[in-house]
């Protein structure tokens, strides 16, 4: 990383428990790196977000960065259901979630966020751009609200995909 982007305290990240949903052994291993880098503590990987969403339940993450597309669960329907389950369980359904996609087209940000993803970001991805990307997610909450059918952040609010070249 280049400089500081933000004054995050090292021992807060140390103390982050991370769920990382990615079916690419390689993007796991670029994600897991990267985390560790940081100075991430506790990182947890899920090969798909049906392993994800057992691995929410029985890990209980402070974040969760997943992958769009995947099979059998894609991590659009991990963050939907995530965001259904309800907050008198363990795991917190409000938990910051970042998807990392190929795809940077309007549509797609705008379908991330009508699931419930806090954050967007485009591959390739730079150390510095994920790591503004938790720092932001954990430290600056983002209002949820409730409807029937949807619980997640405001579908109103403005999503923009983050690009590591701007």
């Amino acid at each position: 990383m280049n400089g500081e982007p933000t004054k995050a305290d090292p021992d807060f990240l140390r103390r982050l428990k991370v769920l990382v949903v990615e079916d690419s052994a390689e993007m796991q291993r670029l994600l897991t790196a990267l985390l560790a880098s940081m100075g991430i503590g506790h990182v947890v990987v899920a090969l798909d977000g049906e392993r994800g969403l057992a691995a929410f339940a029985a890990e209980c993450p402070d974040i969760i960065i997943t992958d769009g597309a995947m099979t059998p669960m894609d991590g659009f329907e991990m963050t939907r259901r995530i965001r259904a389950s309800g907050a008198g369980q363990a795991a917190n359904p409000d938990v910051p979630i970042l998807m990392i996609s190929g795809h940077a087209g309007r549509e797609n940000v705008a379908y991330a966020r009508d699931q419930g993803v806090t954050d967007y970001l485009v591959k390739p991805l730079s150390a510095e751009m994920l790591y503004e990307a938790i720092v932001a997610a954990v430290s600056r909450p983002i209002h949820f609200v409730e409807t029937p059918g949807y619980r997640g952040p405001s579908p109103r609010r403005t999503l923009d995909a983050r690009r590591a070249d701007t």
